[in-house]
């Protein structure tokens, strides 16, 4: 018994070596590849006959005004008409516009889990900023060549005064990379 897997009492016998564990792939039975590739018939992708329509008893969407007519019924999803929160609850569920899109959420940006966000990336910063940054990461420019890449990354933000983005200087850098 020493050095082996603890018997569990389940009385597995013992198997060759062309024993394949795992279930058989049965194209027959809807499984995980199924529910993302869809393979949805036409009738199943045709809108609902009751789509924007009320199903609730005495709950209808009849307007009693002709100003009424286009009028939207019910609640936003995404809350434009309440004031945002600057500190919200935890239990607070309202969608305020300001999450994350499901993109997000699944390919999170790559400085995410340091706190920097897209935002971090797209706010304007000075010359003196921007160099500073950039040396504290490990970057050395020679002077002329930081006046190249900085001018290029203000042509490429689109900047109108002496700042640009970290976005922008990161594409400039690029497009300047094997130069002296």
């Amino acid at each position: 018994m020493l050095g082996t897997v603890k018997n569990l009492g389940q009385g597995q016998e013992p198997r060759g070596a062309d024993f394949i564990y795992g279930h058989k792939n049965d194209p027959t039975v809807w499984n995980a590849g199924k529910c993302i590739t869809g393979e949805a018939t036409e009738k199943e992708l045709k809108p609902d006959h009751d789509l924007g329509i009320s199903t609730k008893l005495n709950c209808t969407n009849t307007v009693r005004r002709s100003e009424d007519q286009h009028r939207s019924f019910g609640v936003p999803t995404i809350r434009t008409d309440v004031p945002f929160k600057v500190w919200r609850s935890v239990a607070d569920y309202t969608n305020y516009g300001d999450e994350p899109e499901a993109v997000d959420l699944m390919y999170p940006a790559t400085a995410q889990e340091l706190g920097i966000t897209e935002a971090d990336f797209q706010k304007m910063r000075t010359r003196e900023e921007i160099r500073t940054l950039f040396e504290k990461i490990g970057h050395s420019f020679k002077a002329g060549k930081f006046i190249a890449v900085y001018n290029r990354a203000k042509e490429i933000s689109d900047s109108k005064d002496d700042s640009t983005t970290v976005r922008a200087f990161l594409q400039s850098m690029n497009s300047f990379r094997g130069l002296d």
